[in-house]
């Protein structure tokens, strides 16, 4: 049952104070959500829980762990690890995570993936880890009751891992291109699966009170809205939104608008997609109270965000990571490979942020969740390459923060 109880007429949130914001009127109708059974909750906590036994086990004596890139990234597979098990609940003053810091701690800070990863590793080091089932409450705007400044890293972090934090951010915007995105980097172009790493890990800079100048926001959200496809297919989104225990939901005309990752003449996919999503809600959110955030680039982030969520709605799957146009030639393997994962964690970055339940008429937690379980190995690892294990693992612990504001919706009376 998706549509009960009441309904009103309502303006979107766009300004500071309680702003007034679309093009058109919408009706909402809120419900009761209907929370997940406790025989799911107790599986997929088993899951994590052999998932993270597997990962402590790989951890080599200096503290780090392997991957197939480790020549060119010795710290991104470990940063990785060190990130999914601080979510997955292991604290930092375990003896297996002190040692991995001491070997995070020695090494040069050289690639955008690696540094924005450890920018979010410092961030869950000091944030206990979530119930995946967390009922988040907000106030009838859709604001989070939590203040700023109540998050665990802002409060607790070490001196030493501030100024680490610091040098991360500063590397950070200094690899941000003119064009206000990230590369490798390289003397290549940008790519879209470097820019969302990079905006996620200032993203966790903010969470913990570094500074991070307005201007690279914008910048990245003007090439964002730039490279997103500018037209797509007239659709109906099916818009929900989580609060606490109820939800909103509302129906909007949209087009399914989705991103590439590097060229125009690449496909639009699933993977991409969730990632332009994400840096859409995450610069939206860091601007939210900037004077340069207003008017018609306010009702274009909107818009992108909404355009977005219509193309994961109208090319909904987690049995692989969806595409248009979609691949030639459909292989048994095809859902085993090593996008694929990553487009999970993606999608739950995606469902998180928009604080959604579902993406059209699909449970985006559920049906990934029991797909992932399916998968799991005896060992409690998945199969490809070991990262996958990771992004099972985060995926399953729901474990993105999400951003104070809501994403697409609006504020609503009580009722």
């Amino acid at each position: 049952m998706r549509f009960v109880l009441c309904s009103a007429l309502v303006l979107l949130l766009a300004g500071s104070a309680m702003p007034k914001e679309p093009d058109e009127e919408l009706e909402f109708q809120k419900q009761l959500d209907e929370r997940y059974s406790p025989e799911f909750r107790e599986r997929v906590n088993a899951a994590i829980n052999r998932g993270m036994k597997h990962l402590l086990a790989q951890q080599k004596p200096d503290g780090s762990w392997s991957g197939p890139h480790d020549k060119a990234y010795p710290m991104g597979h470990t940063v990785l690890t060190v990130l999914t098990l601080h979510k997955a609940g292991i604290p930092r003053t375990h003896p297996r995570m002190q040692k991995a810091w001491e070997y995070l701690c020695k090494l040069p800070l050289r690639k955008t993936y690696s540094v924005s990863l450890l920018l979010m590793a410092l961030d869950a080091k000091y944030a206990p880890a979530r119930d995946p089932f967390e009922v988040v409450e907000t106030d009838r705007y859709g604001f989070d009751k939590r203040k700023k400044g109540d998050d665990p890293c802002a409060v607790a972090i070490s001196k030493k891992d501030r100024e680490l934090m610091r040098r991360g951010v500063k590397f950070l915007v200094e690899a941000q291109t003119g064009e206000g995105v990230w590369r490798y980097p390289t003397k290549q172009q940008f790519d879209l699966s470097n820019t969302q790493y990079a905006l996620l890990g200032l993203k966790s800079a903010l969470r913990c009170r570094i500074k991070v100048p307005q201007s690279v926001w914008l910048r990245a959200l003007e090439y964002l809205l730039a490279w997103q496809d500018q037209d797509g297919k007239a659709v109906e989104l099916e818009g929900n939104e989580l609060r606490g225990r109820y939800r909103l939901t509302w129906k909007e005309k949209a087009k399914a608008r989705g991103f590439r990752y590097a060229k125009r003449d690449h496909p639009v996919t699933g993977s991409m997609t969730t990632a332009g999503l994400a840096g859409l809600v995450i610069c939206k959110g860091a601007l939210w109270k900037s004077r340069r955030f207003k008017g018609k680039l306010r009702g274009q982030t909107r818009r992108g965000i909404r355009d977005s969520m219509a193309w994961l709605q109208e090319h909904f799957d987690v049995t692989t990571n969806p595409s248009d146009p979609p691949p030639k030639e459909q292989s048994p393997f095809l859902s085993l490979h090593a996008n694929h994962y990553y487009y999970l964690y993606g999608l739950e970055r995606a469902g998180i942020l928009t604080r959604a339940r579902y993406f059209g008429e699909f449970d985006w937690y559920e049906d990934g969740a029991e797909f992932l379980m399916h998968q799991q190995n005896d060992d409690g690892s998945w199969n490809g390459p070991p990262e996958d294990t990771c992004f099972a693992i985060l995926f399953l612990k729901r474990a993105t923060s999400r951003m104070r504001i809501p994403a697409v919706t609006p504020s609503a009376p009580d009722k």
